[in-house]
């Protein structure tokens, strides 16, 4: 089934499969992800946005609520490479805004990986670097 859904369990295979996508540039990141996604999704209530084209994720978003605060943090976003500049990840990114604006967040915010195109990618989509780190962050506005 291709096309966007929201992910609330992480079989072994989605798991294999977003592993593969972050190893690709992030090989560190993927680690990471591979011992903790399962968990965090199914047990720490996490969101999770997968896009599939002919029954493998072409990229996933997944971030959690922070605590204490009516925001939610992105904690990854990632396209498979064959996938990027094809729309992708304007999809996962605007899934997870709409799921915040549904549950009334009033903001967005995540740490851009430090390259230009990852930056401008935020910048495209209403987010703006706070200070001097790679912390970025959206306002949402009541549509």
């Amino acid at each position: 089934m291709a096309g966007l859904r929201q992910v609330f369990q992480v079989p072994d295979a989605l798991l294999r499969d977003c592993y593969y996508i972050v190893n690709q540039n992030r090989p560190d990141e993927a680690v990471n992800l591979y011992y903790s996604l399962a968990q965090e999704v199914e047990k720490a209530g996490h969101t999770m946005f997968v896009f599939e084209g002919a029954h493998v994720p072409m990229g996933f978003i997944k971030g959690h609520k922070v605590l204490g605060k009516n925001h939610m943090h992105v904690d990854y976003l990632f396209v498979d490479g064959i996938y990027r500049r094809s729309g992708v990840g304007t999809v996962l990114i605007q899934a997870y805004e709409d799921f915040c604006r549904k549950n009334n967040f009033d903001l967005i915010q995540l740490y851009s990986a430090p390259t230009v195109q990852a930056k401008s990618f935020y910048a495209k989509h209403g987010f703006e670097q706070v200070g001097y780190n790679m912390l970025m962050q959206k306002t949402l506005k009541n549509r």
